[in-house]
């Protein structure tokens, strides 16, 4: 069940820019292998129907998972919650006698949307990176921080604005530096077990 939060924004500020985020469980693969292997990049896609991100800072995704690299042999599998085990499964199938990795670590993370016009401004608060369309284009991924808080974030090409994946040990205090964060804009926000 989702316990749901509204903050209004100060008094100055619009309801319409206030800040919409929620927070869900994935099912979350590491993968790792070697990108400049042809076959392994075949067998990634031969297994999840989408074809492997090897551009750095990059994310594909197709109406069911998302691939987000990490590094320049570490990718982040994104599904449906509770299809780890499948997911895992057709890898491993696809990827054979390979030199690859590859880990279940959904118990690990939880992803975190953020939409509205104000997500880049929260996220501005608490990150160097330059979040301007003009910067930071969709599909486009990064491994960064929000104040301490460890975290690889992507935009998409539709709402919410940006996705977060932020581990399990740091989501309550990360809540609450959302929330504090976002008091000047107002928030809608969605919070899960």
């Amino acid at each position: 069940m989702l316990k749901v939060h509204q903050l209004p924004p100060f008094p100055h500020t619009s309801l319409a820019s206030a800040l919409r985020v929620s927070q869900r469980h994935m099912a979350v693969v590491n993968l790792r292998g070697n990108s400049q292997d042809p076959a392994f990049v075949h067998g990634v896609q031969q297994a999840l129907g989408l074809a492997l991100p090897v551009s750095a800072c990059t994310t594909l995704a197709n109406q069911r998972l998302r691939l987000v690299w990490v590094g320049p042999d570490d990718w982040f599998v994104l599904g449906p919650q509770g299809e780890q085990a499948a997911l895992g499964a057709a890898l491993r199938l696809a990827l054979g006698d390979q030199h690859a990795a590859v880990t279940d670590v959904s118990s690990g993370y939880f992803v975190v949307s953020l939409a509205g016009p104000s997500a880049r401004d929260l996220l501005a608060q608490g990150c160097p990176m330059d979040f301007h369309p003009s910067a930071f284009h969709a599909d486009q991924a990064a491994t960064t921080h929000f104040y301490k808080v460890g975290i690889t974030l992507w935009r998409t090409a539709a709402p919410p604005n940006f996705e977060l994946l932020v581990r399990r040990s740091f989501i309550d205090h990360f809540w609450q530096l959302v929330m504090a964060g976002s008091r000047e804009f107002g928030i809608t926000a969605e919070s899960g077990a």
